[in-house]
Parts: C-alpha cells; structure tokens; sequence
C-alpha cells in the first residue's frame, strides 16, 4: 500500500506572516496595562488583532501605532460568541492569548482548534481549554499588570520572547478636535481633577479634592472630568464651586475623543487609581495619581505608566487598611511635588 506523507510546515515556514489573537475583556487601565505587549521585537512581524470590550475602541485607535481590533458585548454572550466563532474561522490565527476572558472565550479558542492557546491557569474552563496555560499569582501583587501580561506573552516561545520589560503604551489625541475652543480652553492653562473611581480602590478624600481645586484655581482654570457613574465623587465639590468661572464641570459632556484632548492638552491631571489617570500617562500628560496601600491596589500593580507620572501612596500601617489612611497624602504634599 502507498502511503502519502504530508509535510507539515509553519507559516515562517512558508514565509507567510503569523496571526495571532489577543484578548482583553475589562476595563480601560486593565487594556492599557496589557495593549503595549504586542511592541516587543519578537512579535515585529507578526499580524495581531485585539479583541476588547464594547466601548473601548477609542484606545487601540488612538494608540501610537494603532491596532486592530473586534469588539465583543460581554453583556451578550450569544451573540459575542457567534461574532466571536465567525471570526477565528475566517481568520485562523496560530496563537491566542487570553489575558482576562469570560469562560466561553476560551471554549471557543479551543473549539477553533487554535493551535497554542495561551492564559492565565485559574478558573475551571482555564484547566480545560488552554494548552499552554501559565499560574500566575497576581493576588501577591510583586509586580506591575503589564509584567505579568508580557509572562502570558513569553509563553509564544520563551526562547526567543527575551523583553525584560513591558512597553508602556503611547497615546494621541485627535488634532482636529475643537473641544478646547468649545470650552473656552487654552492648552497649558488648565488642570484636570477627575474624582471619580468604580470604587475598586480607596479614594482620596472628598475635602481633600476640594481644597485642591481652591489651590490649583488660583494659577489656573481646572476641569473636572467624570461620567455619570461619578456622581457621587462629584456631588459635593459642584455644589461647592457653583458659580466659580474658574473651575469648569465637563462631567458627561465629553466623548472618548473629547477627553482624550482635554488629558493631553492639560498642564496636569489628578486622579485616584482609574483609567482615565492611565489614559493620561499615556499621553504623556503629568499626572498626580492616589494609591491605596492594600496589596491588589498598590502602584507596584496597578501604577499609571508614562514620562511624566507622579504617584502617591500611604504608608502601609499595622492592623486592617481602611480608607482614613488615605488622609496621609495630603493637598499641600501633592502641590509641593507639582511645584
């Protein structure tokens, strides 16, 4: 009997560039901790598309280089996944990487038959659909997100994946955007304080934002940033500055866009640990960002990455943390460094 042997090569092989498929489903600092690993040298020539959350397109299209990406509606799984399946078979990439996905993401890497499927060994369907998963103890906190990413990365080949360190991501505004003249804005001659969080982490003080408005004002406009989901940070510093030319509230009245211009036309921005301080470190904006001291909120984890990034932490005290601790980090201590 003849027996027909079929050589199987790569794509490097056939001189045919390589595909693969990062996925990162949360939030906006998680996708700007994550997004820059696909810079490394090793990665160069390859063709990477990012599959991310509804409503963050605005990142990998502002990113310098820009990437391409799919969004996926977590809050529809059905139709994610069909989106999702459809996808990976037109496409057929050699790698997967799955940064941080609902279960039925990894489920459909492995019915796709992608042939390294690549994550974080944790969950059950980790165990089940991943075959060349890593554990990874980020609970510990010993380094930064975007550390523990490029480890997820390295797993392509170790050999040849040699980047001690994580890229930090880099931002650009849209230069036709007009909102600075809209708002009556001169670039360099306003501060943006942003006080809201999804309240993952300890806050600064609501007095202690107030009192730095009253101190930022008085060399400069200051534009407070927010959503909707801010009010409750927000609430009680409107109230106290009604009527005040000089501090401008543009809560719910930006687009992605909008803000991205606001941050990086800002002579500073103030924020707690949240995504729009990461959105300015990556534009390369100064920012003055709060840190609480519990392990999994810490800057060695979570800190903002940029040129131009000061950032501010209690000392960690015996006994339970709670959110007096975060009275350390007072006004007169930040203005003393922005000064």
């Amino acid at each position: 009997a003849h027996v027909q042997v079929l050589k199987v090569t790569d794509r490097a092989e056939e001189g045919v560039m390589k595909k693969a498929v990062f996925i990162r489903l949360d939030k906006i600092g998680d996708l700007i901790c994550t997004m820059p690993v696909d810079e490394i040298e090793s990665l160069k020539d390859w063709e990477i598309t990012w599959i991310i959350a509804k409503g963050l397109s605005f990142v990998p299209e502002h990113s310098v280089p820009k990437r391409t990406y799919l969004e996926l509606d977590k809050s529809k799984p059905a139709e994610a996944r069909q989106i999702l399946k459809k996808f990976l078979h037109d496409q057929k990439p050699d790698v997967a990487v799955s940064f941080q996905a609902p279960w039925w993401v990894n489920f459909s890497l492995w019915q796709a038959r992608i042939k390294t499927r690549i994550g974080v060994l944790s969950k059950w369907d980790s165990f089940f659909f991943l075959n060349k998963g890593l554990r990874q103890k980020r609970s510990l906190s010993i380094k930064h997100e975007a550390e523990y990413n490029l480890d997820l990365v390295r797993q392509i080949d170790p050999e040849k994946v040699l980047q001690a360190i994580a890229p930090v991501l880099k931002l650009q505004a849209d230069t036709r955007d007009d909102v600075l003249n809209r708002e009556g804005l001169e670039a360099q001659k306003y501060s943006v304080v942003h006080p809201g969080m999804a309240g993952s982490a300890l806050n600064w003080p609501t007095e202690y934002y107030i009192e730095l408005i009253a101190k930022l004002s008085l060399r400069r406009k200051v534009v407070l940033t927010g959503t909707l989901a801010d009010e409750p940070w927000l609430k009680e510093i409107k109230n106290h500055y009604t009527g005040n030319s000089q501090i401008i509230c543009l809560q719910n009245k930006l687009t992605a866009s909008q803000l991205l211009s606001i941050l990086q036309h800002a002579h500073s921005v103030f924020a707690p640990s949240t995504g729009v301080l990461h959105l300015a470190a990556s534009l390369g904006t100064p920012v003055y960002g709060f840190y609480s001291p519990i392990r999994v909120q810490t800057t060695t984890r979570w800190g903002a990455r940029g040129p131009h990034v000061h950032l501010f932490s209690p000392a960690v005290q015996d006994g339970p943390v709670t959110a007096e601790c975060m009275r350390q980090i007072t006004p007169n201590l930040v203005l003393e460094k922005v000064r």
